[in-house]
């Protein structure tokens, strides 16, 4: 069973045609919802017990229009729980807000991003040291993959737990791996095309009051398998642990 912590819900229009982001994620890991256990923790649900906790496979927490820094009461309590689960070392992945969450538990620093709004196709360059990780490690080192983002915060500090796996232009910290079972990826490899382009629409008036062409980033959008594959990989990874 893999349990996906919802931290939010995506923008209406995106909501309407695609559904909720547990549905991304559950489709591009081709799983069926029997092997699913979603938790909406920004709504106050309650997460598992800890002995439930232990035998879970895997555990994703998702994106959000939440801030880290805004430290809501129910963003603290997920923090709390998930630290309860590291002593069972379940591979854990946080994606985009997920992903700054792992950061801030673990003790790095999240904040506004100094470059401003990372919003449709991104390219992702792997560091070096993604040439021996277990979730990276199939990809060319130094290569560089198309991904999707939409964020405004990004990590300005790892933790000193954390290994860098890789960086775009706008964020130095895109990727990283703590100990051998927690990752964090500040893109998007649940999106696909579609769904981008909903969140460019959603955010015209920004981008334009931004200076950015909202019809060029649309038209820019491509598939980005490289990036959606490491969701079924993520799969078979947490698999390999039990």
């Amino acid at each position: 069973m893999f349990l996906i912590i919802q931290t939010g819900d995506p923008v209406t229009p995106a909501l309407n045609q695609f559904g909720r982001f547990d549905q991304w994620f559950t489709t591009a890991m081709e799983l069926t919802h029997e092997q699913v256990q979603v938790v909406n923790v920004h709504r106050g649900a309650p997460l598992p017990n800890d002995p439930e906790a232990a035998n879970y496979t895997g555990i994703i927490i998702t994106g959000s229009p939440a801030m880290v820094t805004d430290g809501d009461e129910w963003l603290l309590s997920t923090q709390n729980w998930l630290e309860g689960t590291f002593k069972n070392r379940i591979p854990t992945l946080g994606v985009c807000f997920g992903h700054q969450l792992l950061v801030d538990l673990l003790g790095g620093e999240v904040g506004y991003n100094p470059n401003g709004r990372n919003l449709g196709l991104s390219e992702f360059t792997l560091q070096a040291a993604a040439d021996q990780d277990a979730l990276l490690g199939h990809l060319k080192p130094a290569s560089t993959i198309d991904t999707y983002a939409s964020h405004l915060q990004s990590v300005k500090k790892l933790p000193a737990s954390a290994v860098r796996l890789g960086h775009c232009d706008l964020d130095k910290n895109h990727a990283f791996r703590s100990d051998d079972f927690i990752w964090g990826l500040q893109f998007h490899p649940e999106w696909n095309a579609a769904i981008t382009a909903t969140y460019i629409e959603a955010r015209h008036e920004d981008l334009l009051a931004e200076g950015r062409k909202p019809e060029h980033m649309k038209q820019a959008l491509k598939a980005c398998p490289d990036a959606y594959d490491l969701l079924p990989r993520f799969r078979d990874l947490a698999k390999s642990f039990n």
